[in-house]
């Protein structure tokens, strides 16, 4: 249940932002990434599960808003799931995100509520700051209260790892990889592995579904790139990733499809509606 939670928040922290000229962190080459800031909309529902997962159904949405505010981006993120289990029913789970992130890479703030059948479970609220983007810097933590995470050297925050990921796509390099912290969990930072391919499923009939919503909304057509993320948190002993995310990116970082892989369940995030919302005068 967590986990599916975590790589929401991740993969749609890691999508929207507008930046009309950026220098990469990694590279130091200037790349123009413009993104869209939008409300978006995405049902969820179950694709497969093992035998062995103990789920039997899945369903809910995902409403996700992006805003640039000239030197920061601000996001908010809902997620209402329902996990039918084998054996103990329905878990209903409600999940909310808020994040502010300076656009130098010097401040992030967060805020995530997580309920869980009406109870709250989790709170996770904090901060990080730094006098340089590249820094080793400490997360500092107000609930739980003196909880403190170590961020290495080079950690990104999730609106800037969205700007290089889509760069690097863009440059025709299909490995990125980097250290990504956005406090949705404890967990945090996680390293993520990218690979990077073509859109594969650009005539498919949810890919048309989704075209036409974007259009109806004033988005223009862009390229899509295949990106698929493996999330390894820098504490786990095992090879294996905590969860892997296969998301079709626009260039303009909006996320036509998600696919949220468990190992033993797997889940898809379908696109029902797009807004626009305004770009500042800075």
């Amino acid at each position: 249940m967590v986990p599916s939670l975590r790589s929401l928040l991740l993969s749609f922290l890691t999508t929207l932002c507008l930046i009309t000229s950026m220098f990469l962190v990694a590279t130091g080459t200037a790349m123009a990434v413009d993104l869209a800031p939008h409300r978006a909309v995405y049902d969820m529902s179950l694709v497969s599960a093992d035998r062995g997962s103990g789920v039997s159904g899945a369903s809910g949405s995902m409403v996700y808003s992006f805003w640039d505010n000239c030197g920061s981006w601000a996001t908010e993120t809902s997620v209402k799931l329902k996990l039918i289990h084998t054996e103990n029913g329905e878990v209903e789970t409600n999940w909310s995100f808020a994040s502010w992130e300076a656009k130098d890479g010097k401040s992030y703030r967060f805020h995530v509520r997580h309920m869980r059948n009406g109870s709250q479970v989790e709170t996770l609220k904090g901060t990080a700051q730094r006098k340089r983007a590249r820094d080793v810097v400490d997360a500092l933590f107000l609930a739980p209260k003196g909880k403190v995470i170590a961020l290495p050297a080079g950690t990104l925050f999730p609106t800037r790892h969205l700007i290089d990921l889509i760069s690097a796509g863009e440059e025709g390099r299909p490995i990125f990889r980097r250290t990504v912290f956005d406090g949705t969990s404890l967990n945090n930072p996680y390293e993520v592995n990218a690979i990077i391919g073509r859109d594969s499923a650009k005539d498919s009939e949810k890919a048309n579904a989704a075209k036409k919503l974007l259009s109806e909304a004033g988005f223009k057509s862009e390229d899509i790139r295949h990106v698929r993320m493996a999330f390894f948190s820098r504490e786990s002993k095992t090879p294996e990733p905590e969860f892997e995310l296969g998301v079709d990116y626009r260039s303009d970082g909006i996320a036509r499809a998600i696919r949220q892989d468990f190992g033993n369940f797997v889940l898809d995030l379908t696109p029902v509606s797009f807004k626009a919302l305004a770009r500042p005068e800075c």
